[in-house]
């Protein structure tokens, strides 16, 4: 004859399963907090064009510090990972190289003007910076 746990027993054990499961399974849902940046790479915005960046266009003055940095933050989505990209001027000004996600690049500027700029990966995706006195 074959016993059975007793309800209390049950119960602990049921208890002590659910602990193991939760402690297993829960993480922070919460992602890391970004760098400061001035302009964010948008999720997807490979497939974008002026939306890849926010805000878009951006002004800055020299005033305050001509350096202005972008955020790539294209990572995560139903794959999970995420997206390179690799900034630079249509003005040959600067040229931020490969970005991966969730890194940061800066650039200095030093004279007042209009900058456009691309990512040469994906050369759909366009914004523009003015830089003022």
């Amino acid at each position: 004859m074959r016993s059975h746990p007793s309800p209390l027993r049950r119960a602990a054990a049921a208890a002590a399963v659910a602990a193991a499961i939760t402690a297993a399974g829960c993480s922070s849902s919460t992602s890391p907090t970004p760098p400061a940046s001035d302009i964010t790479i948008v999720q997807n915005a490979s497939v974008m064009t002026t939306g890849a960046f926010t805000p878009n266009p951006f002004s800055k003055s020299l005033a305050t510090s001509g350096k202005v940095t972008w955020f790539n933050n294209d990572f995560g989505g139903a794959y999970g990972g995420g997206t390179q990209h690799h900034l630079v001027s249509d003005n040959g000004v600067f040229d931020l190289g490969a970005q991966n996600p969730q890194q940061t690049a800066s650039f200095t500027f030093t004279a007042a003007g209009t900058y456009p700029y691309h990512c040469a990966i994906h050369p759909n995706m366009v914004g523009t910076i003015t830089i003022t006195p």
